[in-house]
């Protein structure tokens, strides 16, 4: 959620408009059950719970997180790769 959520400071005229669309989206498919941890992890995609960066255009204060530090974090080839594994098992497309 952390790297779509920011997403939405890009993408959203404000980020009051960024925060409650990632609010919707995320309670919308119960990625958290709709609970508090929902409020709290988009929050914190939003600069809630993390200290100021340097100021950014777009991002103001907020840390950022970019496509290349998302790859240094994770394989996400691997990860598509169970991911497609996966939904074609669910779908009988293997």
């Amino acid at each position: 959620r952390m790297y779509w959520g920011k997403k939405f400071l890009e993408w959203s005229a404000s980020p009051e408009e960024g925060f409650q669309t990632a609010l919707t989206l995320n309670n919308r498919w119960s990625l958290d059950g709709n609970d508090p941890n929902s409020w709290a992890g988009v929050a914190w995609c939003f600069g809630k719970h993390d200290r100021p960066w340097g100021e950014r255009a777009v991002w103001g204060t907020i840390r950022s997180m970019t496509a290349s530090g998302l790859k240094r974090k994770f394989d996400i080839a691997s990860w598509l790769k169970v991911t497609h594994q996966k939904l074609a098992r669910r779908t009988n497309l293997t």
